[in-house]
């Protein structure tokens, strides 16, 4: 069933790809395994760390500027990043923000602390206890990982306070590069198509989100969405070591996939986005 607006789902394109027979949905029947898996299993994080890097900089700064703008805190705003990973946000905003990180691998969170982090390992909101409450709200790449995103978002509601914002930064199922891996799938080319959906990684993606489901998903749980923004998906500084971090891919692999989107930058700079922030506001009616 359809997690947005609760309509039957459809086969898609792949065994394990459903689309939604009413709405823009996309899922999958993709299942988590973060949990059981103490260690990164087939990502090599320093070169995930070094591919990611200057990426992560720029959309962050980004991000960061324009989450300053739609706070509504008075004093120093205080900030959740779910699944902040090794603490790259709170890194880059703990000067501006009063930021507490969740990640629930053990590894990660045990690292992230060791560099004087604050960063709890769990999941959210257990790792919360009831009454805390935070005027934003951040999920940076991970809403699209959690199977029950209903439950989520009524979780933030609960943990909010009064005009605070949820931040959902995600890609977008209208981006180019989703278009161009299903047009790939539906001609039988599926690695693009897996690659994107994370597939047989320990956190794939269960959810393809677009600017009208996460609009739905606001209404049906205590916001409204406030304003949204792109970011880019895709530097060529670090491109090879990000794709190369997965044991799943190959050294020649990596590079020509690297090849490849280097050669389509140009027309990817001018394309749909790939990576949409939306800003959820809190009603407080709801």
């Amino acid at each position: 069933m359809c997690p947005v607006c609760h309509s039957e789902t459809r086969p898609g394109l792949r065994p394990w790809h459903v689309r939604c027979s009413s709405c823009s949905y996309e899922g999958s029947t993709l299942t988590p395994t973060i949990q059981d898996r103490p260690d990164t299993g087939d990502i090599d994080e320093i070169a995930r760390e070094r591919g990611l890097g200057y990426l992560r900089e720029a959309n962050f700064k980004r991000l960061s500027d324009r989450l300053g703008q739609i706070i509504r805190a008075a004093g120093r705003p205080r900030v959740l990043d779910v699944g902040c990973s090794h603490g790259w946000f709170i890194e880059a905003n703990r000067s501006r923000y009063d930021v507490l990180g969740i990640e629930p691998d053990v590894a990660v969170a045990a690292s992230a602390s060791a560099r004087g982090l604050p960063v709890r390992n769990g999941y959210f909101p257990d790792a919360l206890s009831a009454d805390e409450q935070f005027d934003a709200i951040i999920f940076n790449d991970v809403l699209e990982h959690i199977p029950d995103v209903g439950g989520i978002l009524r979780a933030c509601f609960d943990h909010l306070a009064d005009d605070g914002v949820v931040v959902v930064n995600a890609p977008s199922s209208n981006g180019v590069l989703y278009k161009v891996a299903a047009m790939l799938a539906r001609a039988g080319i599926n690695g693009p198509f897996d690659r994107l959906w994370q597939l047989g990684l320990p956190s794939p993606h269960v959810h393809y989100f677009d600017q009208a489901t996460i609009q739905k998903l606001a209404h049906d749980h205590g916001f409204v969405m406030e304003s949204a923004m792109s970011l880019p998906s895709v530097l060529l500084s670090g491109l090879y070591d990000r794709i190369h971090c997965s044991g799943q891919v190959s050294a020649a692999k990596a590079a020509a996939l690297t090849m490849g989107v280097a050669i389509s930058y140009p027309l990817i700079q001018i394309s749909p986005p790939d990576i949409e922030v939306w800003f959820l506001r809190k009603t407080r009616g709801a």
